[in-house]
């Protein structure tokens, strides 16, 4: 039998792929995978990989043969539910929030979440739930679902073990982001400046720069242009950054001067 280790090095290589953009020859590495395992939690583990890619790409035919071949895994209404988390999440990103919302509550109403072991997933589903929320620009409603995932995990010391600490690197930097767009949406720039501060102190490489775009913004909201324009042009220096569109990054610049140049005294005549 060949050692599920081995595999699970491939999946990795596969998921590595999918990180750098690639979800096409993510998906497809996977389904060649997936062949060949035959232990039950190497094969899960895959076909959640393979639920998240075949959702992103709309591969409709290749989520509903994931989904029903959870069903078969032991423990099958745990597995359906961690599975439909993940679709819940590409719906988000796929502009559908209100499909989400439709599934996390049907995942809520199941009760597993109630059970002690579910904590990691139950700060997922409350983070996603104001994820949605937010996507809707429902900001008031947002907040509160952030709150109550911050609170479950407010901190490294918090997570019980390595996987739960996985979870949490990259969920509390998304929470701070989604509560800084709330109070953005709020017209709360300064608090929204803050949080975004919050992500920037956590973060490095391309995320920490995201966060500076997040501040800049704020900044430029509360109309401090001067020290918007600074982090802007701190942000060029930084490019390329496969999370910041450049033409957004310079539109921000242009606004700035522009403002700036506004708040000059007039020139004297000769």
């Amino acid at each position: 039998m060949t050692d599920p280790t081995l595999f699970e090095e491939q999946i990795d290589a596969a998921v590595k792929l999918g990180n750098d953009g690639d979800f096409v020859g993510a998906l497809s590495r996977l389904q060649d995978i997936l062949v060949e395992i035959a232990d039950p939690s190497t094969r899960m583990l895959a076909l959640f990989h393979i639920l998240s890619y075949s959702t992103q790409l709309e591969a409709e035919d290749v989520t509903a043969r994931a989904m029903a071949e959870f069903e078969g895994l032991p423990d099958s209404e745990v597995t359906r539910v961690l599975a439909n988390l993940i679709r819940a999440n590409a719906e988000i990103d796929l502009g559908r929030p209100q499909g989400a919302l439709a599934i996390l509550d049907l995942c809520f109403e199941t009760g597993l979440f109630e059970r002690e072991n579910f904590r990691v997933h139950k700060y997922r589903l409350f983070f996603l739930k104001g994820k949605a929320l937010e996507r809707l620009k429902r900001w008031n409603e947002a907040l509160p679902w952030l709150e109550r995932a911050h609170a479950i995990f407010p901190d490294l010391d918090s997570c019980p073990d390595e996987d739960t600490r996985a979870v949490f690197g990259w969920a509390d930097t998304e929470i701070l982001f989604n509560k800084a767009r709330c109070m953005h949406g709020l017209n709360q720039f300064e608090e929204a400046y803050h949080l975004s501060r919050q992500a920037h102190d956590r973060e490095h490489g391309d995320m920490r720069t995201l966060a500076m775009m997040y501040m800049a913004s704020a900044l430029v909201m509360h109309r401090n242009f001067p020290e918007a324009l600074r982090l802007y042009l701190d942000i060029r220096r930084k490019l390329p950054c496969r999370l910041i569109q450049s033409e957004q990054l310079e539109e921000g610049i242009a606004r700035c001067m522009t403002e700036m140049s506004k708040q000059l005294p007039a020139s004297k005549p000769f």
